[in-house]
């Protein structure tokens, strides 16, 4: 199945337009050629996309099924034409993956200190899953990726970066939120929040077969385990570098001992693409960034830090 980009670009305005005069005039192409368009790339599927009428244009089923995959093949050559642009103007692009979370609270001020170093380079963040942090980097969704350190792959060289307490969110008026002091054993019957099954793992690893706990749910990212905590239906099992996020509501981040647990972050990197210079230099700024923080965990940091 040969299809073009002219193709696709005819089929996704006029279906999202319900006219094929509207979709060409946005094109700026004559209807009569937008119709040739989208009616090859119907003999090249082989099914009709759009039913018309003397009034209107509108998706045949075959056509609703279509359209989710040609905006996201649009999607993706219009990535790869501002790449090519990027690369003829000496712009190199760096695509780093993390959660939204390290995102917001630790790389805002790395990422503007490295764009000064490095002007030339432009850093888009990936937004993915917290569980498919690393695998984006195998995949080639990112160059780069920051995240919690396990068993990876065999192309993934993992880099360690910082460490982080793992506390406990609860609401401010929540009757542990006065405690000085925590315990996990008594948190085995209130109900927890974990993002991701990466965090619930490590934890139930790290504090053996005596530790249970008799209400557990997941999440996909911490500002849906925040939100949940804000309503009072949980407490949130949250690395301590959380506490920037949890100001909006007020709530309250506890430390949790007996005994502490701390998770250590790492730059992941694939082999294979590791000896690309925009990819060095960034692993070489991270590196000295980071050890600014030494051997606390990195929410204890100096506030010049981060």
């Amino acid at each position: 199945m040969r299809v073009t980009f002219r193709q696709l670009r005819a089929f996704v305005s006029t279906a999202r337009l319900n006219s094929f005069v509207d979709a060409a005039r946005a094109l700026h192409v004559t209807p009569a050629a937008l119709s040739n368009s989208v009616r090859e790339l119907e003999e090249a599927a082989g099914f009709r996309l759009l039913e018309r009428t003397t009034r209107s244009v509108r998706l045949s089923q075959e056509g609703e099924q279509f359209l989710p995959h040609a905006i996201h093949a649009l999607d993706a050559l219009k990535q790869i034409e501002q790449c090519a642009t990027e690369l003829r103007g000496r712009h190199h692009v760096l695509k780093i993956a993390t959660s939204r979370l390290v995102g917001w609270s630790l790389m805002t001020r790395i990422y503007r200190d490295f764009h000064l170093a490095h002007p030339n380079i432009r850093l888009t963040p990936v937004d993915v899953k917290v569980d498919d942090i690393r695998s984006s980097v195998e995949r080639g969704l990112a160059d780069l990726a920051i995240s919690t350190h396990t068993q990876v792959g065999e192309h993934l060289i993992a880099t360690p970066l910082f460490h982080s307490r793992i506390c406990v969110v609860c609401p401010r008026l929540h009757p542990l939120a006065q405690r000085k002091r925590l315990r996990w054993k008594e948190l085995a019957d209130e109900p927890l929040i974990f993002v991701g099954s990466l965090p619930q793992l490590h934890l139930a690893n790290q504090l053996g077969a005596g530790h249970h706990f008799s209400q557990v749910r997941e999440v996909e990212d911490t500002t849906a385990a925040l939100s949940l905590v804000a309503a009072g239906m949980g407490l949130a099992v949250c690395p301590g570098f959380v506490e920037p996020a949890t100001r909006v509501h007020r709530l309250k981040v506890l430390k949790v001992g007996d005994p502490i647990v701390s998770r250590p972050y790492s730059l992941f990197v694939d082999s294979r693409r590791a000896g690309r210079a925009e990819i060095r230099q960034f692993t070489d700024f991270a590196l000295e960034y980071f050890a600014r923080v030494g051997k606390r965990p990195v929410e204890d940091a100096p506030l010049e830090v981060f």
